[in-house]
């Protein structure tokens, strides 16, 4: 097998397994449009204060940024493990719930590797949630699963749950 076709092998499982944390996170992102589960509220108009409160602390503008791609030390681990020298990445999420997700890494042979996604962002019980809906501009034949996240309580880190990865808005 020649280094070329190593590299190919390397990228091609390496991309799978990046694609997969990131593209669950764009899924959620994807998808975001504020949506509130059906909540009891009583007759007051302190009730109905707080409810609309917790409902605008849940909206859009709360996501609305760029976000640098942080990696666990133990994926990197593994992916240096692999062969791959760097990763990176970098998230744009528009007021309208649109996401845009570039992830690049570099090989042990120096090649490098850029995947983009898009899609939607949503909010559903106080979860982020997204959804892929492009990779590297084309829609797949299977779109990946949602992908839920946690929004830190600093405001500014969106972690990605079960995945290995988390945003940090910049």
């Amino acid at each position: 097998m020649t280094n070329i076709d190593k590299d190919k092998q390397l990228s091609s499982k390496f991309s799978l397994v990046l694609f997969g944390a990131i593209a669950s996170f764009t899924m959620a992102i994807a998808n975001y449009v504020p949506f509130f589960s059906l909540q009891s509220v009583q007759a007051s108009e302190a009730s109905t204060v707080v409810t609309k409160q917790k409902q605008a602390e849940l909206g859009v503008a709360k996501l609305v940024g760029t976000y640098r791609v942080v990696f666990t030390p133990e994926f990197l681990a593994n992916s240096k493990k692999s062969g791959v020298q760097s990763i990176s990445g970098q998230w744009t999420i528009k007021p309208n719930g649109i996401f845009e997700a570039f992830v690049y890494t570099i090989v042990a042979s120096g090649k490098s590797q850029t995947i983009k996604t898009s899609g939607r962002v949503s909010v559903v019980n106080g979860k982020v949630f997204s959804q892929i809906e492009t990779i590297n501009g084309k829609k797949p034949a299977k779109l990946p699963p949602t992908q839920s996240y946690t929004l830190l309580p600093d405001g500014k880190t969106i972690q990605a749950d079960r995945q290995p990865v988390k945003l940090v808005r910049l």
